[in-house]
């Protein structure tokens, strides 16, 4: 039997019901040469009774809890296919995406992934929700000021001239660039629209393990910093949008805050060649976070931690101080200011929620 030409790795923690959905969408793709990898990350429901009603159709490993990126890099290592793809176990596929994705792959032989837009719905399935989102990527950049556009060229899919194929539409645009310098902004991939060329994933490159919050926004980062990639503005997947207890939304912001400060450290300050030419940006955004980080560590009481965000804040740059930031600071000097700032903002955030009852 010869090899799958792609591999759909799919990670999964208690979502059984979820995961059947997901798994169904894979086996619902147009393109068929594909083997399913489904890594249960320590489930505690009935994760290995729902996948075992799928039989030799998915390959099921169950390992101990260690995090998504670690099931993540448990299926790279199993993964067999010369294309991977990622489906997070709450999202869907639509029908076209995987033999789309393959066609542009074999296209343009020099790009390392190619990655989608995606749509956003609640409740049960796209289909039945009278409020979903079309224009996915596009909510993750309206409070983004400054993003740059990292693409080269836009062309219309249409004008490709690559074998027909099924789609909804053929008036988007096929975009070719690179996202290392954007994704210093804001992330641009969302895992579940992506499909990688095997072979341009660099040497000894993971999913980070510590970091649950920005590995995947990482790792497409560091690739594009080796290798250039395809967007289409087509939609190809749909990221469900709910708050279960395994959510990474989640996770505390003071943690997120954290974990994206420490992401820019890790890559495009560590990059010396990067750093000299964009270091000022750098500086700018990181600085920005750190406040950020500041002003919730103060409202949590967490007096120390604000000190040392605003501490090194003062070490990339003293200049220009706003008001807020010298009003953060002379906070972060006086005992207990944290426990006065948290209480007053519920009081305000109560006396709102009073005028609009009113």
């Amino acid at each position: 039997m010869s090899a799958p030409l792609v591999s759909v790795i799919v990670p999964t923690y208690n979502r059984a019901v979820l995961l059947s959905e997901a798994v169904n969408s894979v086996l619902l793709q147009t393109y068929q040469n594909i083997e399913i990898i489904v890594i249960d990350d320590g489930s505690t429901d009935n994760t290995t009774e729902v996948m075992a009603t799928f039989g030799d159709r998915v390959r099921y490993t169950r390992r101990p809890n260690a995090g998504v990126n670690a099931a993540r890099n448990l299926g790279l290592k199993q993964a067999r296919g010369e294309f991977v793809a990622l489906l997070d176990s709450d999202d869907l596929w639509a029908p076209f995406k995987i033999e789309l994705q393959v066609r542009l792959l074999r296209t343009f032989t020099d790009v390392g992934f190619t990655f989608s837009n995606f749509q956003i719905f609640h409740g049960r399935s796209p289909e039945t929700d009278l409020y979903l989102i079309p224009d996915g990527l596009a909510t993750w950049f309206e409070h983004v000021p400054d993003r740059i556009d990292p693409y080269e060229w836009h062309k219309p899919y249409s004008s490709l001239k690559i074998p027909t194929l099924e789609l909804p539409r053929e008036d988007f645009n096929s975009i070719r660039g690179d996202i290392y310098r954007s994704s210093l902004f804001c992330p641009y991939v969302l895992p579940s629209t992506a499909l990688i060329r095997k072979a341009a994933i660099p040497a000894q490159q993971r999913f980070p393990e510590f970091d649950s919050t920005c590995g995947d926004w990482e790792f497409f980062a560091r690739m594009s910093r080796e290798t250039s990639c395809l967007y289409v503005e087509l939609a190809t997947a749909y990221n469900r949008s709910h708050e279960d207890a395994v959510r990474l939304t989640r996770v505390d912001s003071t943690v997120q805050l954290g974990r994206r400060i420490a992401m820019i450290d890790r890559l495009w300050r560590a990059d010396k060649k990067f750093h000299a030419q964009h270091g000022d940006k750098v500086d700018e955004i990181q600085r920005g976070l750190l406040l950020r980080a500041a002003k919730e560590h103060l409202l949590a009481a967490r007096t120390g931690q604000a000190r040392a965000h605003l501490k090194r804040a003062s070490q990339i740059s003293d200049e220009r101080r706003s008001i807020k930031e010298m009003a953060l600071r002379a906070a972060a000097a006086v005992p207990g200011s944290g426990i006065m700032l948290f209480a007053a903002r519920a009081a305000l955030h109560r006396a709102r929620m009073l005028m609009d009852r009113q």
